[in-house]
């Protein structure tokens, strides 16, 4: 059995769906009911550790993506608290119950999403796994501290963790709505929205990632390969960063400035949806 926290949302649904589709049994959450998932479904607070052991019990693994979406939902005090908290209260008690997996739904706005477009100044790009996280407001904290309480569970446990830091989810009608205007000095649009994700492909990352060869915990970036925009990506880069930032493997055209070669290369994941291509 898995269990999928966040299950009434978007997103959440789509995943239980994929799931139930493999005919997987799935154990459906949220704060708000969801009575047309077409699975077992359970009401409930993750911020009740009770709560969240007797939803854990039996189970194989666990998709968590309930959490506070985003940083404007909330003020930013409440959005880490409640999502360090319910994110906490989840990986302990799957290390303490023995689960496989833990999936973790971060985000690419750990990376530097900011109110100020001109805020966050990459090291370099494509961005990937490796350049640091670098967060500048309480919810990419969140998803910043979430992936720290992964990597200690899997080092104090045989529970291992997976962590996929997705950038903005755009659905297939808000995608008619691309190209966006090219952002510049003096309009600027800070880095990882110049990048998408497709719903489609964010649930199949998440459902490959229960079964990936991994040990420990790994994160994942995960986007559509194109920008949001019809101008190249190079010269978009130089129009807004100058030469201050070093450019790393392939950009050509307009291709994402977030890499997923590891998502593609670890979990098998390979995005099947882009705008352009439409």
């Amino acid at each position: 059995m898995i269990v999928v926290t966040g299950a009434a949302g978007r997103l959440g649904r789509r995943v239980v769906r994929d799931l139930l589709d493999r005919e997987i049994e799935v154990l459906a959450t949220d704060q708000v009911a969801a009575d047309d998932l077409s699975t077992e479904f359970l009401l409930g607070d993750l911020l009740d550790t009770k709560m969240v052991e007797r939803l854990l019990k039996g189970a194989e693994g666990i998709i968590h993506m309930g959490a506070i979406p985003g940083p404007l939902r909330a003020d930013g005090r409440v959005i880490f608290d409640n999502n360090v908290q319910s994110t906490f209260n989840v990986m302990m008690s799957a290390a303490e119950m023995g689960l496989r997996r833990v999936v973790f739904s971060s985000s690419a706005f750990g990376m530097g999403w900011a109110h100020d477009g001109a805020a966050f100044v990459p090291l370099y790009l494509p961005l990937d796994e490796e350049h640091p996280m670098m967060p500048f407001e309480p919810y990419g904290l969140s998803k910043q501290v979430g992936e720290d309480i992964g990597k200690m569970i899997a080092r104090n446990s045989t529970t291992t963790v997976v962590s996929l830091r997705f950038t903005n989810v755009v659905s297939p009608e808000g995608q008619e709505e691309f190209p966006w205007p090219a952002p510049t000095p003096q309009n600027p649009l800070t880095l990882v929205m110049w990048a998408y994700a497709d719903p489609r492909d964010v649930a199949q990352a998440h459902v490959r990632a229960l079964d990936a060869d991994i040990e420990g915990h790994e994160a994942f970036m995960i986007a559509q390969p194109s920008s949001r925009f019809k101008e190249p990506t190079l010269d978009l880069i130089r129009d807004n960063f100058g030469n201050s930032v070093e450019i790393r493997g392939q950009l050509q055209g307009t291709a994402s400035v977030i890499s997923t070669e590891k998502a593609q290369r670890m979990l098998g994941w390979r995005p099947r949806y882009d705008w352009t291509a439409s």
